[in-house]
């Protein structure tokens, strides 16, 4: 593996854009725009080369520690994103300005025939990276290593965000590497691996919408618009991948519910060794990664504040 670092100032505030990490699908719900907050962080584009592809990723390093070594959240694009628009679309680098935890921002390969819009290799989506069988595994694993190399990185909180094809991403890296990841959070993402015998236990948050066409709340093909892009794939519902994780964590009890407009919460907080899981469901939303505005509360606030990483802005109080 090789590494070449562009160091990139970042002196104003993000753009305010639409909430759609990968613009993979019809949405018919509104699109809340993100508050446009000033951040310090150290900016930086790294490229690794993996299976002699050389392939970029956005770090983000706050400007003041409030721990050392420090929490590490990987947020993974939806097919037809990218790294830059994942971190526009999620403000999680000023939670992680604010929070003092690293954040990183990988970047799949060419989903299809439209030049800056990436895809991952997550099983049955998405695209030319399934087609190509790209190793995205080993592409996160050595983006681990890479920022371990600059920074200092607790081995122990290493998180993954994902939307969408992200998100299913996420569900197979906890699958393939037990133990690496301390919790995963997935965004409008299925469940869709063949084979997770090797998964360890771990904490995971899901949010998902009932209205979702992309990736259907109860499961089910994806819609013509998508399958015309990326190729049609089905999908497991929900509950596949609840039943799932709870049961390897050890859940046994009825979960806590908070429920506040059409945004319901449900907490599992018996597990084994620790690990909990979230289930945040929105009623009739869409196939976004969700806002204050458009939700009730904020998906990213809320992903800091269940991997413990910052103070909670905006989110569904438990």
């Amino acid at each position: 593996m090789t590494s070449s670092r562009t160091s990139i100032a970042l002196a104003c505030a993000l753009a305010a854009l639409a909430l759609v990490v990968a613009g993979c699908a019809p949405v018919s719900t509104p699109q809340a725009a993100a508050p446009a907050l000033a951040v310090t962080a150290v900016a930086i584009t790294n490229t690794i080369t993996v299976d002699g592809v050389a392939r970029d990723y956005l770090l983000r390093t706050p400007a003041t520690a409030v721990s050392d070594p420090r929490p590490l959240l990987l947020v993974i694009h939806g097919a037809g994103g990218n790294a830059a628009k994942a971190e526009t679309a999620t403000g999680m680098t000023e939670l992680s300005d604010a929070g003092g935890f690293i954040v990183a921002y990988p970047q799949g390969t060419q989903a299809a025939d439209v030049a800056g819009e990436y895809s991952w290799n997550a099983g049955a989506c998405c695209a030319n990276p399934v087609k190509n069988n790209i190793d995205d595994v080993s592409y996160i694993k050595a983006l681990i290593a890479d920022v371990q190399s600059q920074e200092s990185v607790d081995p122990a909180r290493i998180y993954i965000a994902g939307f969408s094809n992200g998100g299913m991403l996420a569900y197979r890296l906890a699958c393939e590497l037990p133990g690496e990841f301390a919790g995963i959070a997935v965004v409008a993402g299925a469940f869709n691996v063949s084979e997770c015998a090797t998964a360890g236990a771990t904490s995971v948050l899901m949010i998902h919408g009932t209205g979702d066409k992309t990736v259907p709340y109860d499961g089910g093909a994806t819609n013509e618009r998508t399958a015309a892009r990326f190729g049609q794939w089905k999908n497991a519902s929900l509950a596949t991948a609840v039943d799932f994780w709870s049961t390897l964590d050890g859940c046994g009890e009825a979960p806590f519910a908070a429920v506040d407009g059409g945004v319901t919460r449900r907490s599992y907080s018996t597990c084994a060794n620790e690990k909990k899981i979230d289930v945040v469901t929105i009623a009739d939303g869409g196939h976004i990664w969700p806002v204050a505005a458009e939700s009730g509360f904020d998906a990213s606030s809320l992903i800091t504040e269940f991997f413990d990483l910052a103070q909670p802005s905006t989110i569904l109080a438990r």
